[in-house]
């Protein structure tokens, strides 16, 4: 399966980067990214499709208890949308997706 990443998603991960090195370690940014690619890998490999994401077609999957990826499948190819820091405003991340 084919991954596409929004600019928002790319961003989101910059952000987090960032945060993570910045405010823990490497080995805490090092646990995110093996996270993240194991939850791609789950979904890539077709078998599971996750939650909706409130009244979107986008589906969530918890990365970890601070991020949430949002994605949505289309023609075979993953379209990663938003990965949410869900210790933010819940009514502005669902804005965010609109």
């Amino acid at each position: 399966m084919k991954i596409n990443f929004s600019d928002e998603s790319l961003s989101d991960l910059r952000n987090i980067e960032e945060y993570l090195l910045e405010k823990w370690n490497d080995k805490i940014y090092d646990d995110f990214l093996t996270k993240f690619a194991e939850i791609i890998e789950i979904i890539s490999a077709g078998n599971v499709v996750f939650q909706k994401y409130e009244n979107t077609d986008y589906h969530r999957i918890l990365i970890t208890k601070h991020n949430t990826l949002i994605y949505t499948i289309e023609n075979n190819v993953l379209k990663i949308i938003k990965i949410l820091q869900n210790f933010q405003d819940p009514d502005n991340n669902y804005e965010s997706l609109k």
